[in-house]
């Protein structure tokens, strides 16, 4: 008050800012725990946090009352382990298998490895050669103008190999609780309109599309040409999740999943409640990055009615869009009280 009247504004501000932290402490101290959930974050990267490496990583997320992580280490052009199937990065040879090295500490500190595997999306990082040799077989996809799109094409029995191989390869080589999908999907309306996805889709009718592809964008096949590519995408959940299951019984299959179910089966094939419904996931991660609190109760109760229950829902929360601690409190907080697990 006496900095006010005095009209030094600069630690005024100074003074508030350290009342708000004061506050989001007491705030977060006085939240009680709940007993056995999931409490995990998903790390962007193959190699930890900044420059600290996997052993500081693991032990700091353990330290701070994590249980688990889901690390990038695989696209589908490229894997930072010593893979079999997809080309292998450079950094490997310099800085080891990444995924051995998670694994290494994250069963010393007590930490669920679930590895995160960007699928049919080849990243920055593919080697262009590879690239190179996908684009010379077609097997890339193609908006409706014919403009190459760098994600496999998912109607292509090559690329759903690829994909397949590629996750289930984890399962057998590594000591790990589980593999996470991700972009699985189409990248939106855009993908994918190749002559293989006409030639298929015609096969599936029984005969040719005159109009391509504007009758089976706003034409009479819309409604056929939507199942037709989440059908591409279901195939590929569900071989994956049975062969790993077969090669590790209590391997666990899991999904970071658009929010908003009953628009993303349409917009890019992504039909996560059928996977739960058909027993394909252990559990899924809606990707829920909503500023608004309100929105957020209202899509995580549908979320919950949709799941009801029949597998955990581990709700993802976009901590770098809220606004401070207190508000990403307030939002687990949330999550629990609407029957999120």
């Amino acid at each position: 008050h006496r900095a006010v009247q005095e009209e030094r504004y600069p630690e005024v501000l100074d003074l508030l800012g350290d009342l708000r932290a004061a506050a989001s402490e007491a705030y977060a101290r006085c939240q009680p725990s709940k007993r056995a959930e999931m409490r995990a974050v998903w790390i962007h990267t193959a190699f930890g946090v900044g420059k600290w490496g996997w052993e500081r990583s693991i032990r700091h997320l353990k330290e701070c009352g994590f249980n688990a992580i889901l690390p990038n280490m695989l696209w589908g052009g490229v894997a930072y382990y010593n893979s079999d199937v997809l080309p292998v990065a450079p950094e490997v040879a310099t800085r080891g298998d990444q995924v051995a090295e998670c694994a290494k500490w994250c069963e010393h500190y007590g930490v669920e490895l679930h590895v995160w595997k960007v699928n049919w999306n080849l990243g920055s990082q593919a080697p262009e050669s590879f690239v190179a040799k996908l684009r010379e077989e077609n097997r890339l996809q193609k908006d409706p103008t014919g403009k190459e799109i760098k994600w496999l094409c998912p109607s292509d029995d090559r690329n759903f190999e690829l994909e397949r191989a590629s996750m289930v390869e984890l399962v057998r080589k590594y000591n790990i609780a589980g593999i996470h999908f991700d972009y699985i999907r189409y990248p939106g309306m855009e993908g994918c309109y190749c002559e293989r996805c006409r030639s298929e889709f015609e096969e599936r009718l029984g005969h040719k599309v005159e109009n391509w592809p504007g009758e089976v964008l706003n034409g009479p096949y819309n409604q056929q040409w939507l199942q037709f590519r989440r059908d591409q995408i279901d195939r590929l959940v569900k071989a994956v999740s049975e062969e790993a299951h077969r090669v590790k019984p209590d391997i666990q299959v899991s999904a970071a999943v658009f929010g908003y179910w009953d628009s993303s089966r349409d917009s890019i094939g992504q039909d996560w409640v059928k996977w739960i419904d058909e027993g394909w996931l252990d559990f899924v991660c809606p990707m829920d990055y909503i500023p608004a609190n309100e929105s957020l109760r209202q899509l995580v109760t549908k979320q919950v009615q949709w799941v009801s229950g029949r597998i955990p829902l581990y709700i993802g929360l976009g901590e770098w869009r809220l606004r401070d601690v207190a508000h990403l409190i307030y939002q687990i907080k949330m999550t629990r009280e609407l029957g999120a697990d």
